[in-house]
């Protein structure tokens, strides 16, 4: 099955909170550490990247205005220090250590893409040590390095996924697409930047990303795709194609659509089998002759369609997306229940 859509960007209804239990990573700027997170789920301002070395990590990144702060992660060529921190929720003092893990772009950051490729500190360690009190923040001690001179992109189009992760638990074997799903948008302990600037002005972006299924989950899935922009002009085109074909011998395909307004969303509905594995290409044409302004956005994200027979356990584990599914009921796909499993965000930057 493939099925697209389109209509205007529905704001997402806050769900009953609780509090994480733990050090843990935000999600987004306006996480406070509350459970079931709100998106985007893949904006994790805890993970910071430098171009030199910084001499007191806590001092420089551990005060009011860094804690408010979104850093650019995009590696400059050379040498690249990664800091990581997170915020003490519990009751108790922290310490422990924090791990920082890289992988060339993917849509779903399922563990097996990036559990493998650990960042090491400059004293080749694979965590970096970090301590907070009770409702304070904790940087880790010793940046993570990244040289772009040993470790490089093959596709020019394409851009490196961050997942940090808080060693006081494991990570995770997904066996399911709800596991995955809870992964995302439950575990603070995990944090996920996947994303990526762009200048609409230079050029119509083309950004390429892998979207690979393992074989670990052992179930077939209903996906939604869809893009949903915020700040982008009406008037202006996006569209999706994947490079291979589904189970169905159906393409991802979502045709160049122009948008309608500033705040819009587009999409796909396909199958997927387990061991799945291509390429995604998002693309970007600025036609409507106005430049958005810098911070604006162009989400591309995965939901799972989620079965009548798991909606129960779906439930318990928190994942159910308040906005149902992204779907006009002109091309006869009514509100579904969906759970969040990737999310990349190509932001707008600033004009030099």
């Amino acid at each position: 099955m493939s099925t697209a859509f389109a209509h205007d960007a529905a704001p997402a209804l806050p769900g009953t909170a609780s509090t994480y239990d733990g050090l843990y990573l935000r999600d987004n700027l306006k996480s406070q550490g509350t459970l079931p997170a709100v998106a985007p789920f893949n904006a994790c301002p805890d993970i910071i990247q430098s171009s030199m070395p910084v001499a007191d990590p806590q001092k420089t990144f551990g005060t009011v205005s860094s804690w408010n702060t979104i850093y650019p992660i995009s590696p400059a060529p050379g040498k690249n220090y990664y800091y990581v921190r997170g915020l003490n929720g519990s009751s108790e003092d922290f310490e422990g250590q924090i791990s920082l893990f890289w992988t060339p772009a993917q849509l779903i950051l399922f563990p097996s893409t990036w559990k493998n490729n650990p960042l090491l500190t400059a004293s080749g360690s694979e965590g970096v040590k970090v301590q907070a009190a009770p409702g304070f923040v904790g940087v880790g001690n010793d940046g993570f390095v990244l040289d772009t001179g040993t470790v490089s992109l093959s596709n020019p189009n394409a851009f490196y996924s961050f997942v940090a992760q808080n060693n006081a638990a494991p990570i995770p074997t997904i066996s399911s697409w709800l596991e995955m799903s809870q992964l995302l948008t439950q575990q603070l302990g995990i944090g996920f930047r996947n994303m990526m600037t762009f200048d609409p002005v230079t050029g119509p972006l083309l950004a390429r990303m892998g979207f690979n299924i393992p074989m670990s989950v052992g179930e077939s899935a209903t996906l939604q795709l869809t893009i949903s922009t915020q700040g982008i002009p009406a008037g202006d085109n996006i569209g999706v194609i994947g490079d291979c074909f589904t189970p169905e011998m159906k393409s991802i395909l979502l045709q160049p659509i122009k948008t309608t307004g500033n705040s819009y969303v587009a999409g796909i509905q396909f199958d997927v089998d387990p061991g799945f594995n291509s390429s995604v290409a998002l693309q970007y044409w600025n036609t409507s002759g106005l430049v958005p302004a810098a911070g604006s956005t162009l989400t591309l994200s995965v939901n799972y369609v989620v079965p009548q027979e798991k909606y129960a356990r779906a439930l318990t584990l928190g994942v159910l997306d308040s906005r149902y599914a992204q779907a006009a009921p002109t091309v006869d796909v009514g509100p579904q229940q969906i759970a969040p499993v990737g999310q990349v965000t190509f932001v707008v930057a600033a004009s030099t």
